[in-house]
């Protein structure tokens, strides 16, 4: 998500520019409801706080590991004044907490129709590496090796470089909500394709290139369409 409160804006250094959010996904997989495929869409910022990270000692500087960032990911100082636990605790309680029980709900509720669960976790990345897509499964703690095999080949085979776990093994949703009945897998997808193929540097809301975007979300849909078919 994009969304930003106010309170937080009044304290970022002026012409930060917050890099490197998971851009327009919402769009990009807007197909899945037509594919009666639950979702969960989360609109607020990773900048505000992050979801995928466990809640600990905030105290690093990195944001990496942190739920809630103090720099941005090119290492830039974010605020004008340091937050305080305050405003820390309100995050938490308006934006954290609410996201992770509406998701363990939804698992509750398919596992009580279903004995096994899929989460598959939807992000994207502008790191220079080689890769398309990088499947995420904890090294094969969260999935099992079939489905995501099956996964890879699919994507193999619509031109994709997909590479397991490197660098981006799951993050703390897929290890949080693996349990036995639920299997989870991460998606990272490169922003070279489905924005626009170029070097992506310190830059936000980047201009879409539409023909790579609508290209690349036929494929995915394509994808989905076939899950659905394996799991049935």
């Amino acid at each position: 998500g994009t969304y930003i409160p106010r309170i937080m804006k009044k304290n970022l250094i002026n012409n930060i520019v917050l890099a490197n959010m998971d851009w327009y996904l919402p769009s990009l997989y807007s197909f899945l409801k037509d594919l009666k495929i639950t979702t969960i869409i989360n609109n607020v910022s990773r900048y505000v706080i992050d979801v995928n990270r466990e809640l600990f000692n905030n105290s690093n500087d990195s944001y990496v590991h942190n739920y809630i960032y103090t720099k941005t990911t090119f290492n830039n100082p974010m605020y004008k004044e340091k937050l305080k636990d305050e405003e820390i605790k309100s995050r938490i309680l308006k934006y954290y907490t609410p996201y992770h029980i509406t998701l363990k709900k939804l698992l509750d509720d398919k596992l009580s129709n279903f004995n096994k669960v899929f989460l598959i976790d939807l992000h994207s990345f502008g790191k220079d590496i080689v890769s398309d897509i990088v499947l995420g499964n904890k090294n094969g703690q969260t999935i099992n090796e079939e489905f995501t095999m099956f996964i890879k080949n699919i994507l193999n085979n619509l031109d994709f470089k997909v590479d397991l776990n490197i660098p981006y093994s799951g993050g703390y949703i897929v290890k949080k909500y693996s349990t036995e009945n639920v299997n989870t897998l991460q998606i990272e997808l490169n922003y070279k394709k489905y924005i626009d193929n170029k070097t992506f540097s310190n830059e936000d809301f980047p201009k879409v290139n539409q023909i790579l975007f609508t290209e690349t979300q036929s494929k995915l849909k394509y994808l989905f369409e076939n899950i659905i078919s394996f799991l049935i």
